[in-house]
Formats: C-alpha cells, sequence, structure tokens
C-alpha cells in the first residue's frame, strides 16, 4: 500500500491524502530498496483554488435610472447668445436673436446670480457693467418665455 501526501500552498493548510493500493505480486520482487514518498514543494496552486474555493455567482450590477431615460433630440429654438467682453473698460456686450422680453442674469461659477436685468427687446445689445465682479468664469443665461439660451465667459483677464 502507498501513502501520497500533497499539500498545496494555499496558506490554508489544507493536506489532502491519497491512499493507492498496489496490485499483488506473483513474484517476489527484485530487492529493491523500499522507495521513499517525495513530498510536494509548496507551490500555488491556481487551478486547485477553484477545487477548494465554492463558486460564487456574481450578481448582476443594478441596473441605473439614466438607462431607462430617453435621450432628448436638441431645441432648435434655443436662444443664440453672443457675448463679447472688453477687459479695458469692464464691461460686458451681450446680444441674442430674440425680439420679445427677455431675462440676461450673469451666474457666477456655484450658479448664483449675480446681475440680473430684464429687457424689453432682446434683439438689442445689452451692456453690462461687471467692474464690481472678481476675475473668473462666469455664466450667461437668456431666457425668453420657455426659450433659453446659455454662454460660458472669462471677466477679468
Amino acid at each position: 500500500m502507498k501513502t501520497v501526501v500533497v499539500t498545496l500552498g494555499l496558506g490554508i493548510g489544507i493536506t489532502l491524502l491519497s491512499l493507492c493500493t498496489a496490485q499483488a505480486q506473483t513474484k517476489p520482487a527484485a530487492s529493491k530498496a523500499a522507495t521513499p514518498v517525495k513530498a510536494v514543494a509548496n507551490k500555488p496552486a491556481a487551478a486547485s483554488v477553484a477545487a477548494v474555493k465554492p463558486t460564487e455567482e456574481k450578481a448582476a450590477p443594478p441596473e441605473l435610472i439614466t438607462s431607462k431615460m430617453e435621450t432628448v433630440a436638441p431645441s432648435t429654438d434655443a436662444i443664440k447668445v453672443r457675448v463679447d467682453t472688453n477687459p479695458l473698460t469692464k464691461r460686458l456686450i451681450v446680444r441674442t436673436n430674440v425680439s420679445g422680453p427677455t431675462r440676461v442674469e450673469v451666474n457666477d461659477a456655484n450658479g448664483r446670480p449675480v446681475i440680473t436685468r430684464d429687457l424689453m427687446a432682446g434683439d438689442e445689445a445689452t451692456t453690462l457693467d461687471v467692474s464690481q465682479l472678481p476675475a473668473g468664469y462666469y455664466i450667461v443665461q437668456c431666457t425668453s418665455g420657455s426659450r433659453s439660451g446659455v454662454r460660458r465667459v472669462m471677466i477679468g483677464q
């Protein structure tokens, strides 16, 4: 009877014993010394890891709300906003393509309104004094009824 000891290098110290029986010999064996049992070196066995660890089924990731949303076609009736800055006079000139009443807002980087101006005729150029505003990026938003337009501008440079 032969006994084989196999040790897997998984850090768990799993020892597997495998008992194999030798067949009976009809002739006496030649004078051989008993063969020693060789120990297997501790090597990580990647193939045996799957056999030792139970198989875990990974759950599908949850669906995002945005995957169920419909994509909105870009609006063709958005307000066209043109913004010109004059660093010498520290004025901001805003022009739109709307003929009716329009609200012009200058918002800071956090979205807070800094300057708000209501215009009776939006198609005329509007001059805003921005000399009191600190340098940085601002958002100019023009709204007329349900239509709106946005433009980003750098002031103070």
